[in-house]
C-alpha cells in the first residue's frame, strides 16, 4: 500500500520495515519532544508491572489471598504478553500504526481503571490478564517514539534507552512505595499507573508518529498457528510461576499442562513448517547463528534474576522491609539509569559484543562479592555488588537484541515477527524460569543446610544450652535463619556458574561470526 508521503521520503528517513515509522529528519526542536514521551512510554510500559510485584504482599493481604492465589497475578500477565507480539507485529504492517497506537493505549486504559474496580481474586487474575495483553504495544511505542529523538548515524542509541529506561521501573518502585502504601494501601499504586497511562495517552496523540509503510500479511493460517503457541506458551508459564509453590510432583495439573503445551507447540511448528509464508520463520530458528542468540538471550535474563531473586530474597530473610532497603534500591535506580547512558553513548556495531562480555563479568562479580553474606548482612553490605549488577543489566538487554536484528537484516523484513517474539519470549519465559530455577534451588539448599546445621548442635556447648533454656523454638527459628542465609549464597554462587558460562558462550558466538565474516569477504575476493 503505497503511501504519498513515504515516496517523497529520502532513502534514509524511509521505514527500516513495514509496520515501523518513518524517521524524517526532523529539527532539534522535535527531536527532544519525541524524545520526551519515548521516555515517558519506557517507564509507562514498566512501572504497573514493577508496582505489582514490588507490592504483591500488600496486596495478597488486602486480598486476603494464600501466596499460590498472589503469585497467579503476575503469572497471569505473563501469559498473555509472552506471545503478543507475534500478532502485534503483523497487525502494524496491515492496518498501520495509528489504530495499532490506538487500540493499543486505549486498552491498556481500560485495563488501568479496572484495576481500580477489582474486589476479589478472580477479577484480579482476569485484569492483570488484560493487563498483559495492553501493555505489550508500549515497549514497541517508545522504542519507535525514541528512534525519532536520534539522526541516523545514533539510531542504535535509542535501542538502549528503550530497552535500559524500563529497568529503572523497579528499584524506583522500591523506593516510593512504602509512602503510597501508607496514603491508601494498594488502590493508590493503580492510581499512579492510571495518571501514567493518561499522561501518555495525552502526550502520544499531542505528538504522533510519522506513518508506516502497510502491506497485507494476514493470512488465515496465522490464525491457525498463532492460538496454539498463545495457549501453548501461556501454559509453560503457568507451570514455571506456580511449579515452586504447589510443588512440582504434587500437583496433577503441572503434569498435564505441560503435556498439553508440549503438543500444541509441535503442531503449530509442524502447521508453519508446510507453510510458504509462515507466520514463524523456522528455517532461521533452527540455524546455528539463531539458537547462539537465543542462548544468549536466555542465559543473560537467568543471570540478572540475581537482584530479583537472590539479594530481595536475601535481605527479607534477615528482616529487611522496604523501608530499610530504600537507600539500596536507590543506589541501584541510579547505577541502572547510568548503565543505560553509558550504553547508548558506547553502543555501535563494532562494540556489541564486548558491552555484553563486560556486563557477564560484572554480573560475575556481583554474584562473587554477595556470596559471602551472613545473618548480619544489612542492605548497605550490597550497595556495590547491587550496583555494579544494576550498571550490568542495563549495558546487558539491547546488545542481545541486537545480535538478532543483525541477522533481521540480513534475512529480510519477513523475519522480524520472529525475533520480536522470540526475544520475548526469551526474556518473559527466560525470567520465569530462573525464579523457578533459583528458588527451587534454594529452598533444596536450605533442606541441606538445616539438616547440617541441626546435626551439629551439642546440648553440651554453653551457648546451644542457652538457647535451647530460653526455648526450643527460638533455635530453630535461628537455625532456619542461617539455612537460608547459607542457601542464598549458593544461589549466588549457581548465578556466578551461569555467568562464566554465558561468557564462554558469548565468546564462541563472536569467534564464529568473525570467522564467518572473514570466510565471506574471501569468497568474494
Amino acid at each position: 500500500m503505497s503511501d504519498p508521503y513515504i515516496e517523497s521520503l529520502r532513502p534514509h528517513e524511509r521505514p527500516m520495515f513495514p509496520g515501523s515509522p518513518a524517521t524524517p529528519d526532523f529539527s532539534r526542536r522535535i527531536r527532544f519532544a519525541y524524545g520526551c514521551v519515548g521516555v515517558l512510554l519506557a517507564f509507562t510500559s514498566a512501572m504497573g508491572t514493577a508496582l505489582i510485584t514490588v507490592n504483591l504482599p500488600s496486596i495478597q493481604g488486602t486480598l486476603g489471598l494464600d501466596p499460590a492465589q498472589a503469585s497467579w497475578l503476575p503469572t497471569a500477565y505473563v501469559m498473555t504478553t509472552v506471545s503478543m507480539n507475534l500478532l502485534l507485529v503483523k497487525f502494524r504492517q496491515q492496518y498501520g500504526l495509528r489504530l495499532f497506537v490506538q487500540l493499543g493505549l486505549g486498552t491498556y486504559l481500560a485495563a488501568v481503571v479496572a484495576h481500580l474496580l477489582i474486589n476479589d481474586f478472580a477479577s484480579a487474575l482476569i485484569v492483570r490478564a488484560a493487563s498483559g495483553i495492553a501493555a505489550a504495544p508500549l515497549s514497541s511505542l517508545g522504542v519507535f517514539y525514541l528512534l525519532q529523538a536520534f539522526p541516523a548515524s545514533r539510531r542504535l542509541s535509542a535501542f538502549v534507552l528503550a530497552l535500559g529506561l524500563p529497568l529503572v521501573a523497579t528499584p524506583l518502585a522500591r523506593c516510593f512505595s512504602p509512602d503510597l502504601l501508607q496514603l491508601g494501601q494498594f488502590r493508590t499504586l493503580y492510581l499512579i499507573e492510571l495518571a501514567l497511562a493518561l499522561a501518555t495517552l495525552a502526550a502520544v496523540l499531542a505528538l504522533r508518529l510519522p506513518p508506516s509503510e502497510r502491506v497485507k500479511v494476514f493470512e488465515w493460517g496465522d490464525f491457525v498457528t498463532y492460538p496454539l503457541v498463545a495457549v501453548g506458551l501461556a501454559l509453560i508459564c503457568a507451570v514455571l510461576g506456580q511449579g515452586r509453590l504447589e510443588w512440582w510432583f504434587d500437583a496433577p495439573w503441572i503434569g498435564v499442562a505441560l503435556a498439553v503445551a508440549v503438543v500444541l507447540i509441535i503442531a503449530a511448528l509442524a502447521f508453519e513448517w508446510h507453510r510458504p509464508n509462515p507466520l514463524i520463520d523456522l528455517t532461521w530458528a533452527f540455524s546455528p547463528d539463531f539458537m547462539g542468540f537465543m542462548l544468549i538471550a536466555v542465559l543473560t535474563r537467568v543471570i540478572l534474576s540475581e537482584q530479583s531473586v537472590g539479594a530481595a530474597g536475601l535481605l527479607a530473610t534477615v528482616g529487611m522491609g522496604q523501608e530499610q532497603t530504600r537507600g539500596l534500591y536507590l543506589v541501584v535506580m541510579l547505577a541502572t539509569l547510568a548503565g543505560t547512558i553509558v550504553g547508548s553513548l558506547t553502543i555501535s556495531q563494532k562494540t556489541v559484543m564486548i558491552q555484553i562480555m563486560i556486563a557477564v563479568v560484572m554480573v560475575a562479580i556481583a554474584a562473587f562479592l554477595d556470596s559471602h553474606a551472613n545473618a548480619l548482612t544489612r542492605p548497605a553490605q550490597l550497595y556495590v555488588s547491587q550496583s555494579i549488577l544494576g550498571f550490568a543489566s542495563a549495558l546487558l538487554i539491547a546488545p542481545t537484541l541486537l545480535i538478532g536484528f543483525v541477522q533481521v537484516l540480513q534475512r529480510g523484513w519477513r523475519s522480524f515477527p520472529t525475533l520480536v517474539v522470540s526475544f520475548g519470549v526469551a526474556q518473559n519465559l527466560g525470567a520465569l524460569f530462573a525464579i523457578a530455577l533459583l528458588q527451587t534451588f534454594q529452598y533444596d539448599r536450605t533442606r541441606f543446610h538445616y539438616a547440617h546445621l541441626i546435626g551439629q548442635l551439642d546440648a553440651g556447648i554453653p551457648l546451644v544450652a542457652e538457647r535451647l533454656r530460653a526455648g526450643p523454638a527460638a533455635l530453630v527459628g535461628q537455625v532456619t535463619r542461617e539455612a537460608n542465609v547459607l542457601a542464598y549464597n549458593d544461589v549466588f554462587l549457581v548465578i556466578l556458574v551461569i555467568a562464566v558460562l554465558t561468557l564462554v558462550n558469548t565468546a564462541v558466538f563472536t569467534l564464529r561470526a568473525i570467522a564467518k565474516m572473514k570466510a565471506a569477504q574471501r569468497a568474494v575476493q
